[in-house]
């Protein structure tokens, strides 16, 4: 019979390491049924902590501007339209009591993740095990599932880039 391989203090009693509650939250929002989910399962984790709902959005990439809207429109518009969703989301959670703010912001959403919490202090993300993209169906969603098969999902790259415990939310 071979002998398990076990840490050195494996027969020492159980105990709970001291840990410290989060002053910032950090809720990944885009709107998708998900991160609605995400957002409430905040109100219950947040307690007296400052709740950050950011929104990242990635304008597309055009090489010659050969569309019929100008790429800077495009991109002040997208801008708008995440500024818009992340203080709606955090007016949301203000209507329940929590401190909260919306910061939305232009790039990777797993990589604006990653930013924020070192910018601001961030001591939990919360974020929908599925987004916006998978709630897409015909040819956008059939690419996203490429894409993530790939790439990996943001959700698996907000969770392995993570420097900080991670709430994951189906």
């Amino acid at each position: 019979m071979s002998e398990l391989l076990r840490p050195e203090d494996w027969d020492d009693p159980v105990r709970l390491p001291d840990i410290t509650a989060p002053a910032r939250v950090l809720v990944a929002f885009d709107g998708s049924h998900t991160a609605e989910r995400a957002l409430a399962w905040t109100t219950l984790v947040a307690g007296d902590a400052e709740v950050i709902v950011l929104v990242a959005y990635l304008p597309p990439v055009t090489k010659r501007r050969r569309v019929a809207v100008d790429g800077d429109q495009i991109q002040a518009e997208m801008a708008e339209e995440a500024e818009v969703l992340a203080n709606e989301a955090a007016a949301l959670l203000v209507e329940q009591g929590v401190r909260a703010r919306g910061l939305s912001v232009k790039g990777d959403p797993a990589a604006a993740v990653s930013t924020a919490v070192d910018e601001h202090g961030v001591g939990l993300v919360v974020i929908g095990r599925h987004g916006l993209s998978s709630e897409l169906s015909g040819l956008d969603g059939a690419l996203e599932k490429v894409r993530n098969a790939i790439h990996g999902s943001v959700v698996d790259r907000v969770v392995q880039q993570a420097t900080v415990p991670v709430l994951v939310v189906d």
